[in-house]
C-alpha cells in the first residue's frame, strides 16, 4: 500500500487525548486515523436497503402513527 504523510493541526488537548487514546489500545495514531478514515468511508457506501428504499416515504411526515392506529382499533371493534 502506497502512503503519504500529512500534517494535522489541533488544539493540544485534543493531540493528547489522540496519544493517549492510542496508547491504551495499542495502536499508533495513524492507525487509529486509518481505522476511522475506512469507517467513514463504509457509512458513505452503504446504501439503505432496496426493500426499505421501496416503502419510505409511504406515510405521511404528519401522521400521528398512535391515533391512526387508536382510531383503527375501535373501527375494527365497533
Amino acid at each position: 500500500m502506497n502512503t503519504d504523510s500529512l500534517t494535522v493541526n489541533l488544539p493540544v488537548n485534543e493531540i493528547e487525548f489522540i496519544k493517549k487514546y492510542a496508547e491504551r489500545h495499542k495502536v499508533t495514531i495513524s492507525e487509529l486515523i486509518d481505522r476511522y478514515v475506512k469507517h467513514l468511508q463504509f457509512l458513505q457506501k452503504s446504501e439503505i436497503h432496496p426493500d426499505l428504499a421501496r416503502i419510505s416515504g409511504i406515510l405521511p411526515d404528519k401522521l400521528d402513527v398512535m391515533d391512526a392506529y387508536c382510531q383503527h382499533v375501535m373501527e375494527k371493534h365497533s
